[in-house]
C-alpha cells in the first residue's frame, strides 16, 4: 500500500512537471512550433515516458490550459480583496484577470487557441470553459437580482454572455495590436455594466 501511494504521488509530481514545462514551451514558442520531444527533454523523460502520462500532444494541451487559467485565478484571487456585493466583485475578478493578462501575453494567447479552432481539444476546452462560466456568472447575476442588488428586468445568461463576450474581445483586440489599452477600455466596459445593471441604494 505505501509503494502504491508513493508511486501514485510520484506520478502527481510526474504530471505537474510535464505541464509546467508544456506551458513554458507552448507560450515561449507557440504550440505548433512545440514538439513532445521537446517537452519530454525539458523534464528529462523519455517521449514514451511523456505519453504514459498524456495520451498526446492535444491531450497536455488541455491540461496546460487548465494549468494556465489556474495561474491567472490564483493570482488575481490573491493579490486584492474585493469589496462590495457579488455582482461587482465578479467583475472586478473579471478586470484583474484582464490586467494580469497584460503582464503574461504568451500565456493569454494561449487562453484564445481555442476561438480559432485550432486543435480541436483547444475548441473543445473553450466550448466547455465558456460553457461554466455563464454558468458561474449567470449564478451571480441571479442571485444578485434575487438581494435586490441589481435590476430585476435583467437576464442573468445575456449578463454572462456580455461579460465572456467584452474579456474575450478586448483580449482578442490586444493580442494582434499591443498599442490597444485593454485594460482602460475593460475599466469603462465593467462601469457601463454597473451603471446599467446595478440597483442604487
Amino acid at each position: 500500500m505505501a509503494r502504491t501511494q508513493e508511486a501514485e504521488r510520484a506520478g502527481i509530481q510526474r504530471r505537474a512537471q510535464i505541464v509546467n514545462a508544456a506551458l513554458e514551451l507552448f507560450a515561449a514558442r507557440g504550440y505548433d512550433a512545440t514538439s513532445l520531444a521537446s517537452v519530454a527533454r525539458a523534464v528529462e523523460i523519455s517521449q514514451p515516458g511523456l505519453l504514459h502520462h498524456f495520451n498526446g500532444k492535444e491531450a497536455l494541451l488541455a491540461a496546460v490550459l487548465d494549468e494556465r487559467d489556474q495561474r491567472a485565478f490564483t493570482a488575481v484571487e490573491i493579490e486584492r480583496d474585493y469589496d462590495g456585493t457579488a455582482f461587482e466583485r465578479a467583475l472586478e475578478v473579471a478586470a484583474d484577470m484582464v490586467a494580469w493578462n497584460v503582464h503574461h501575453r504568451d500565456l493569454a494567447r494561449l487562453g484564445h487557441l481555442g476561438a480559432a479552432h485550432h486543435p480541436p481539444m483547444a475548441t473543445a476546452w473553450a466550448r466547455e470553459r465558456t460553457v461554466r462560466l455563464r454558468r458561474q456568472i449567470a449564478g451571480v447575476v441571479a442571485g444578485a437580482i434575487a438581494e435586490g442588488t441589481v435590476r430585476p428586468t435583467a437576464d442573468p445568461q445575456l449578463v454572462a454572455s456580455f461579460v465572456i463576450a467584452g474579456v474575450g474581445g478586448l483580449e482578442s483586440q490586444w493580442l494582434v495590436d499591443d498599442s490597444f489599452d485593454m485594460v482602460s477600455a475593460m475599466q469603462e466596459f465593467t462601469q457601463m455594466l454597473r451603471r446599467d445593471l446595478l440597483v442604487s441604494p
